[in-house]
């Protein structure tokens, strides 16, 4: 099969013809449909946990077979009439005067036209002509090509090292396309909520920041926060987008020691000891000495302190904070375990269970708030790379395995073992 694009051409894709029926297939290949499409030819896919709900079957019925995947590094083959300088493009978004035939991209895992207004108020998830790669509507990234919607906006050219000026391994770039800013949108979420402002920016409260009233603030003796045993949060989940969570909460909290002289702990939680074991290592990887893992003692240096526990062993009542990375009732109901009260709950798992698994009298009764939803990836991008070039240590042995499109048992397994929760981030090379 020729690697050269044709519009009329046949290319390989996985497709999912129903709950665990994954098939490699030969299928034709994608065509400029819109003016603001693009081509892109696929040379590397990934595999990621939310493709599992669909794999599983809990994401409803589906009338016909689609390609999978929403992670995708390749290279511009095509574009519709709208690219060029000549074309109309100016005051659209940069990318339609800019893109160009030949150029390696990154795409966000779903379509952000950057005109509207969620996408001008950076709520780009909720773009108005959204769609999710690798759903019914929209045919996805495990493909050998893959046609690109409002490619002005959703399309990113790939990164560059600044250190040696040359692009980003796409092993590593390939995270920037959703699992690094989701990671990095479950910190943010916890951190930048008002509860959290009193504990993190205790110095904001005398200028109203927060719903904490200057004048209540100046008649409490009592310290909000013992320097000492510090703030505690958690990270429910220890895939990769877990572990992208971990590293950015580590990242933000680690700047926050510069403002502060709080320790703070971090509780990463997994079901499984070898999820466990890969996100130490990760994290070990980061020679940061502001970084300690185990608990913290009541003489620690200050620091952030990270422990790698089960369910079963972490303690109630304990966190300001947590971040749940799965997208399952029984880590929603832990992380309502584990809140203080007037704990910040911050879920980026895609949740497809029909029933909240938390008891309202619970919700109230601990003063709990909770950010739900999708990454707006595109308008995060900026600070996922930053984030990427602090700490790409973490990262540089993230992608455990890279999977040909040559025999389709190799396919199939890999997605048995992902589901299995076995291994790290794996990716799909269609043309090896």
């Amino acid at each position: 099969m020729s690697d050269q694009y044709s519009a009329e051409g046949i290319q390989k894709a996985i497709r999912i013809h129903g709950a665990e029926d994954i098939r490699l297939e030969d299928i034709p290949s994608p065509k400029i449909e819109n003016p603001d499409d693009a081509i892109v030819k696929v040379l590397l896919a990934g595999l990621c946990g939310s493709d599992l709900h669909i794999y599983r079957g809990r994401e409803g019925n589906f009338s016909s077979p689609f390609v999978m995947g929403h992670e995708l590094y390749g290279e511009i083959v095509a574009l519709g009439p709208s690219f060029g300088a000549d074309n109309g493009s100016t005051g659209r978004p940069k990318g339609y005067s800019q893109y160009k035939v030949g150029m390696k991209v990154f795409a966000t895992f779903s379509v952000s036209c950057l005109e509207c207004e969620a996408c001008s108020l950076g709520q780009t998830s909720r773009c108005t002509e959204s769609l999710l790669f690798g759903s019914p509507s929209l045919s996805g990234a495990q493909a050998q090509f893959v046609r690109i919607p409002k490619a002005g906006g959703t399309l990113i050219e790939a990164p560059v090292d600044e250190n040696t000026g040359h692009e980003i391994a796409p092993s590593i770039g390939i995270l920037l396309a959703d699992i690094l800013p989701t990671g990095y949108f479950a910190a943010k979420q916890a951190l930048e909520h008002p509860n959290l402002v009193p504990l993190l920016h205790p110095k904001l409260i005398s200028a109203g920041i927060g719903f904490i009233d200057p004048a209540y603030a100046s008649e409490v003796s009592a310290s909000s926060t013992d320097s000492v045993a510090g703030l505690t949060f958690a990270v429910i989940g220890l895939g990769p987008v877990g572990v992208c969570a971990l590293v950015a909460l580590i990242d933000r909290l680690i700047l926050q020691l510069n403002k502060t002289s709080t320790n703070f702990n971090i509780m990463a939680i997994d079901l499984l000891e070898s999820r466990r074991v890969d996100a130490m290592n990760s994290i070990r990887r980061l020679k940061d000495d502001r970084i300690r893992i185990g608990s913290l003692s009541s003489k620690g240096n200050p620091g952030v302190y990270i422990s790698f526990l089960a369910p079963a062993d972490v303690p109630s009542d304990t966190c300001v904070g947590v971040l749940e990375v799965v997208g399952h009732p029984s880590s929603l109901s832990l992380a309502a375990t584990m809140s203080k009260p007037f704990g910040v709950i911050s879920s980026v798992g895609v949740h497809s269970f029909p029933n909240f698994p938390i008891p309202p009298p619970v919700l109230y009764n601990k003063n709990l708030s909770f950010a739900f939803g999708r990454c707006p990836v595109r308008a995060l991008l900026p600070a996922a790379r930053s984030l990427l070039a602090r700490r790409y240590s973490a990262f540089e042995m993230f992608v455990e395995k890279t999977i040909g499109f040559s025999a389709e048992n190799d396919v199939k397994e890999a997605y048995v073992r992902y589901n299995r929760g076995e291994g790290g981030k794996i990716c799909f090379d269609p043309w090896r």
